[in-house]
C-alpha cells in the first residue's frame, strides 16, 4: 500500500514525497459522549488509518496546498492558496473532505510566522470507514497536522499535536472533546489507553491480563453513515451544549456555581467534593451525583430561558457563556437530567472496567463477563439516556450478543456507525460469519451472490487487537 502511494505521489506530482505520515482510527471501549465533560475514556488504536504523503515548495506570491486522495472519484483534488499572511479560510458548513486538511494545516499554522509558510503537496490514502464512527475525521486532522508541521521542520509534543488536532476540528464546526485525537497520536501497540483530560491530559496504558482466553474486539459496522460534522447541530454540539447547561446549573444547585465559569460536569465534581469533610472515591463520588441530579434536575426538557433564570442571568448572557458560537438545534429544549445521568454513569464505569482489569483472578470467562456487563450498560445509556444510538445499533448490538459476545455497545458518536463486541479470540471466526448472516446478508439478500459486495464485507465487520499511534516514515521514500 505505501509503494502504491509513493508511486501514485510520483505520477501526481512529479516527485516522491518528503515524507509519509500515519494516524489510526480508533475504537472506543468504553466511555461515550464524556471526553467533552472533562472524564476520563478508554479507547483504543486500531489497524485502519489516514496516510499521507506529502512534501513542500517554495512560496512565490501566495501559501498553496494542493490535496488530493487515492479515491478521487469519490474525493476530487483540491487546490486552495491565500496571501502569505493570511490565515486559512473553513467553511465549517459545507461538508468537504478536504476541510479536514485545512483544519490540521490552520491548527498547526496557528502561531508561525507567515513569512516561513511552505507551500505543501499532499496525497492521501485512508482505510478508515467515513461515518463509521471509527474517527476518520479526527485521524485526517491528526495527520495533517502532523504533515503540516514536518513540512516547516517544527517539533511539537505529542500532547501539543493533540491540541493542535482538537483545535483544527473546532474550525470544521465540531465541539470535540479530544479522545479521538489524544488516541490517535498516543495509542500504544498491544494496550488500551486510559486517557485523563483533568487536570491535564494524559494517558494510561492498560493491559488486559494474561487469560486462558485471549479478549479480542470485533468491530461491525451498521452501514448507517454517522456524519457528526453534518448534524453536529442537532446531536453532537447539543449534547455538548447540554453538559455545559446541566453542569452550571446543578453547580447552582449545590452552591457552588460561579456565574463568571464555563463549568463541565468533572469541575463541578471537584469543587463539590473539594468542600466535603469526608474523603470518597471517584466511584463513590459519581454515585452521589446521581443521586444528587435526581433530587436536583427535573426530567422533562428545559428551555434556555428558564436555565437562565434558574441561574439568575439573562438569557442573552447564559447563551454567550454556554452556547458561545456552538450551531445548535433547540427547538425540543434541552434534556439536562437525562444527560447528567448518562455522564456520570458512564463515567464511573470507565473506572470499573479500569479495576476490573486491574483485579482479575485469572478466570476467564468472569473476567470477560464483568467487561461485558459495563459495555452491555454502557449501551443501555447510550441509547436510553443520551439518545444517541439508533435502531441499527440496536438491532446489530442484540445479534451480536446472541451471537456470543460478552457485551456489544455502539462506538463512536452513536446515531449510526459501528459496534464494537468483546468476545474470546476463539470465537473470532464462528462469531463473525454468524453475524454476517444475521445483520448484514439478512438486510442485503442479494449480497450472498454478489462478489463485490462479498469482497466489500470484510471492510464492515473484522477484529482487531489495540494497535499504535501515530507515525513519521522519512529518508528513502
Amino acid at each position: 500500500r505505501y509503494s502504491s502511494l509513493i508511486q501514485a505521489y510520483h505520477d501526481k506530482f512529479g516527485k516522491r514525497p518528503d515524507w509519509l505520515v500515519r494516524s489510526p482510527g480508533r475504537v472506543n471501549l468504553i466511555g461515550e459522549h464524556i471526553d467533552y465533560a472533562g472524564y476520563s475514556v478508554l479507547p483504543m488504536a486500531i489497524d485502519r488509518d489516514v496516510v499521507i504523503a506529502v512534501s513542500t515548495r517554495p512560496i512565490q506570491d501566495t501559501f498553496k496546498i494542493d490535496v488530493c486522495n487515492m479515491n478521487d472519484s469519490v474525493y476530487p483534488s483540491r487546490s486552495f492558496e491565500t496571501a502569505s499572511e493570511q490565515p486559512i479560510q473553513i467553511d465549517s458548513t459545507i461538508n468537504e473532505w478536504s476541510n479536514y486538511f485545512r483544519c490540521g494545516c490552520k491548527g498547526a499554522l496557528k502561531d508561525i510566522d507567515p513569512i516561513s509558510r511552505r507551500s505543501i503537496q499532499a496525497l492521501v490514502s485512508g482505510t478508515i470507514p467515513a461515518g463509521a464512527g471509527l474517527s476518520s475525521s479526527s485521524a485526517f486532522v491528526c495527520a495533517s497536522t502532523i504533515a503540516t508541521l514536518v513540512s516547516h521542520d517544527i517539533l511539537k509534543s505529542k500532547g501539543e499535536i493533540i491540541h493542535m488536532a482538537i483545535q483544527g476540528e473546532h474550525y470544521a464546526g465540531v465541539q470535540t472533546g479530544g479522545m479521538d485525537q489524544s488516541i490517535s497520536i498516543m495509542g500504544v501497540q498491544g494496550s488500551v489507553l486510559l486517557i485523563h483530560f483533568y487536570p491535564t491530559l494524559s494517558a494510561i496504558p492498560i493491559t488486559f491480563p494474561t487469560l486462558f482466553e485471549t479478549p479480542v474486539f470485533v468491530i461491525a459496522n451498521t452501514l448507517v453513515t454517522a456524519d457528526k460534522h453534518a448534524s453536529a447541530h442537532r446531536n453532537y454540539n447539543l449534547r455538548v451544549v447540554e453538559t455545559r447547561l446541566v453542569a452550571a446549573l446543578l453547580a447552582k444547585k449545590l452552591g457552588v456555581f460561579d456565574a463568571h465559569q464555563l463549568f463541565t460536569l468533572r469541575h463541578l465534581q471537584n469543587l463539590y467534593f473539594s468542600k466535603c469533610t469526608v474523603a470518597h472515591a471517584d466511584t463513590a463520588q459519581l454515585k452521589i451525583l446521581m443521586g444528587l441530579v435526581s433530587e436536583h434536575i427535573k426530567s422533562e426538557p428545559y428551555t434556555l430561558n428558564e436555565v437562565a433564570q434558574l441561574l439568575g442571568v439573562d438569557e442573552n448572557n447564559a447563551r454567550k457563556t454556554y452556547v458561545e458560537n456552538i450551531s445548535i438545534h433547540e427547538a425540543d429544549g434541552f434534556k439536562l437530567y437525562q444527560r447528567a445521568m448518562h455522564v456520570f454513569s458512564e463515567a464511573r464505569r470507565v473506572l470499573l472496567f479500569r479495576d476490573t482489569c486491574a483485579s482479575v483472578d485469572g478466570n476467564s470467562d468472569s473476567f470477560l463477563q464483568e467487561l461485558g456487563c459495563l459495555m452491555n450498560q454502557s449501551q443501555d445509556s447510550c441509547r436510553d439516556l443520551y439518545d444517541c444510538s439508533c435502531p441499527e445499533i440496536d438491532q446489530l448490538t442484540k445479534i451480536c450478543r446472541n451471537a456470543g459476545a460478552f457485551g456489544s455497545r455502539l462506538t463512536g458518536a452513536g446515531w449510526g456507525g459501528c459496534t464494537v463486541s468483546l468476545i474470546k479470540e476463539s470465537d473470532t471466526k464462528a462469531f463473525i460469519e454468524k453475524v454476517k448472516q444475521e445483520y448484514y446478508f439478512t438486510k442485503w439478500p442479494m449480497w450472498k451472490f454478489d462478489p463485490d459486495a462479498l469482497a466489500k464485507i470484510d471492510d464492515y465487520i473484522f477484529a482487531s487487537k489495540p494497535g499504535c499511534g501515530a507515525a513519521l516514515f522519512s529518508g528513502t521514500l
